[in-house]
C-alpha cells in the first residue's frame, strides 16, 4: 500500500483548515448572534483583523500540526530504528488527516449557522 506524501497531507489539512477560516470569518461577518468561543482565534482577529487573524492562526495550525506529524521520525531515531515500518508513515498520515478532517467539520459547523 503506497502512504500519501507529505504535500498531499499538508494540502488535505490546509483544505480543511482553510474551509474552517474562511467560514469563521464569513458567519462572524454575517451573524450578530454567533461569535468565535477560541480564545486564541479572538485575539488574532482582534489584533490582526477577522481575515489576517485567520491566516495567521491557519499558518501557526500548519506548523504545529506539521511537527506533531513529524514526531514519528524523531521517536524512530530515539529507538534507533525500532518502531515498525510503517509507524512513522502511519502517524504522519493519521495526525495530518485526523486534523483536516476536524478542521473540515468545524468549518461545515460554522457554515451551518448561517441556515
Amino acid at each position: 500500500m503506497r502512504t500519501p506524501r507529505r504535500r498531499t497531507l499538508a494540502a488535505a489539512l490546509l483544505a480543511g483548515k482553510g474551509l474552517d477560516a474562511v467560514s469563521t470569518v464569513v458567519v462572524l461577518a454575517l451573524s450578530d448572534s454567533v461569535r468565535e468561543s477560541v480564545p486564541l482565534s479572538r485575539a488574532l482577529m482582534a489584533a490582526f483583523g477577522p481575515v489576517g487573524g485567520m491566516a495567521i492562526l491557519t499558518v501557526l495550525t500548519m506548523v504545529v500540526v506539521g511537527l506533531l506529524a513529524e514526531s514519528g521520525v524523531v521517536i524512530d531515531r530515539m529507538t534507533e530504528g525500532g518502531t515498525p515500518e510503517w509507524y512513522v508513515p502511519g502517524l504522519r498520515a493519521t495526525v495530518y488527516l485526523g486534523c483536516a478532517g476536524w478542521f473540515g467539520l468545524v468549518g461545515l459547523w460554522n457554515l451551518s449557522h448561517l441556515l
